[in-house]
C-alpha cells in the first residue's frame, strides 16, 4: 500500500513539474479578431495586445501572418484570447494564454474600467489586465527547449521617483495611486493619463482617451512614448509621486 502511494505521489509530482509556464514559450499568436467581438481589431484591442506582449518580451505574430521556420511547430506557441465579463456599468477583461491542447497556461487578473465610452473602457481594462502580466516578470527560459527546468525569480518593483527639481515648479502631474498603478492629475484637477506598473519601476504602460503607450524613465526624466498616425511621439512629463 505504501509503495503504491509513493508511486502515485511521484507520478503527480512529475506532471506538476512538467507543466509549462509562460517562461517556457517564446512565441505568442494574437488573433486579428477576438471571439467576443464582431469585427477585427475592435477598439484596437488586438493592436494593444500585440504592443504590450512585445514590450513584455515575447515574439508576437497575428494569426494571419507568416511565421519563422522555428515557430512552425504548433505546440511551440501560445495562443491569446480575452475573457470578457463586462456588464452594464463596468468593463472587465482578462488575458488568457492557451497551449496547443487548448489548456490554460496563464490567465491575468481582470482589468476594469467604469468609463461609459466603450472605445475608452475596453482599452483601459485591457491595459490594467496587462499590469499583472508585467508584474509576473516574463523571461524566456532557453533551457525549456531541452526539457530542463529553470526557476526565475521576480523582484518586487521599487517605488518610482519623482521628476528632478519638481519642487521648483507648479506645472507638474500629481500621481494618485490606483489599482496596479497611478492616475496623473493636473492642477485643474483633471486626470490626464493613467499609468500601470510593470516588473520594472522605471517603466509603465500608459492609457488615456487618445493614447496607448508607455511612460519610461530616461536619463532621470519621465518620458511618454506613443504612436500618433503611425508615427512615434515622445514627450517629457513632470511627475510627482
Amino acid at each position: 500500500m505504501k509503495k503504491s502511494l509513493l508511486i502515485l505521489a511521484l507520478f503527480i509530482s512529475f506532471f506538476a513539474t512538467a507543466q509549462k509556464t509562460l517562461n517556457d514559450y517564446k512565441y505568442v499568436i494574437v488573433p486579428v479578431k477576438y471571439d467576443t467581438f464582431d469585427e477585427e481589431n475592435k477598439y484596437r484591442l488586438n493592436t494593444i495586445t500585440k504592443q504590450n506582449l512585445l514590450r513584455v518580451g515575447f515574439e508576437v505574430f497575428y494569426d494571419n501572418q507568416d511565421l519563422p521556420v522555428e515557430a512552425h511547430d504548433r505546440c511551440s506557441k501560445l495562443y491569446v484570447s480575452l475573457e470578457n465579463k463586462s456588464g452594464v456599468f463596468i468593463t472587465e477583461l482578462a488575458i488568457v494564454f492557451k497551449d496547443c491542447d487548448n489548456k490554460i497556461v496563464y490567465k491575468s487578473e481582470f482589468g476594469k474600467s467604469r468609463n461609459k465610452q466603450f472605445k475608452v473602457a475596453y482599452p483601459e481594462a485591457l491595459n490594467e489586465a496587462f499590469a499583472s502580466l508585467y508584474i509576473f516578470g516574463y523571461k524566456y527560459n532557453e533551457s525549456s527547449k531541452n526539457g530542463d527546468t529553470k526557476i526565475v525569480s521576480v523582484s518586487k518593483p521599487n517605488a518610482p521617483i519623482s521628476s528632478p527639481k519638481i519642487e521648483e515648479t507648479d506645472d507638474y502631474l500629481f500621481a494618485q495611486p490606483i489599482k496596479n498603478g497611478y492616475q496623473l492629475v493636473d492642477k485643474t484637477p483633471k486626470i490626464v493619463l493613467k499609468i500601470y506598473k510593470t516588473s520594472q519601476p522605471d517603466y509603465f504602460t500608459a492609457q488615456s482617451e487618445t493614447i496607448n503607450g508607455a511612460v519610461i524613465k530616461k536619463n532621470g526624466e519621465w518620458i511618454l512614448e506613443y504612436y500618433k498616425d503611425d508615427k512615434p511621439v515622445s514627450e517629457k512629463l513632470l511627475i510627482k509621486f
